[in-house]
């Protein structure tokens, strides 16, 4: 199943916008669209499939708002860069960056609290470069250039 885009609504919206921007720029999202009016903003990458607006009653005590939004991340250190991000700009805690192999064995996220109570997640699947260091990457490359040498001049 793919994600087209998702939305949440803040009880702050220029402070959430300004959260989004600056945590998000992590992940390589930039804000693309911004309705004007204080309407709603879109962030993505070629397309904004994600989406800030404001919500319609004031927030009150005990009334956060609680959705879930897992952002993709292109790698490991992407996922701890979100993370301490997020935590410097205002975020919770709620699971730091690690594996979660309870969803699958290479499933490696981070999880925090915005200031509207929303579950902001990001994960990578299988960051590969893990698994092959450059070491093996380098070696079939090695062998081969050693094969057509010896062929060449041999």
């Amino acid at each position: 199943m793919c994600l087209d885009h998702l939305s949440i609504h803040t009880y702050d919206f220029r402070r959430a916008v300004s959260f989004y921007e600056t945590v998000l720029a992590t992940l390589g999202y930039k804000r693309l669209i911004t309705i004007p009016g204080d309407r709603a903003v879109g962030f993505g990458g070629r397309f904004p499939s994600f989406w800030i607006s404001p919500a319609k009653t004031p927030a009150g005590e005990g009334s956060l708002i609680g959705a879930h939004i897992a952002f993709v991340a292109k790698s490991r250190r992407d996922v701890d860069e979100f993370y301490r991000v997020a935590l410097q700009n205002g975020a919770k805690d709620n699971g730091p960056p690690g594996l979660r192999p309870l969803y699958h064995r290479f499933y490696y996220g981070a999880f925090v609290i915005d200031a509207d109570g929303n579950n902001i997640e990001a994960v990578n699947h299988f960051d590969w470069r893990v698994y092959i260091g450059w070491k093996t990457m380098l070696t079939p490359f090695l062998l081969v250039a050693i094969g057509v040498i010896i062929k060449k001049y041999f």
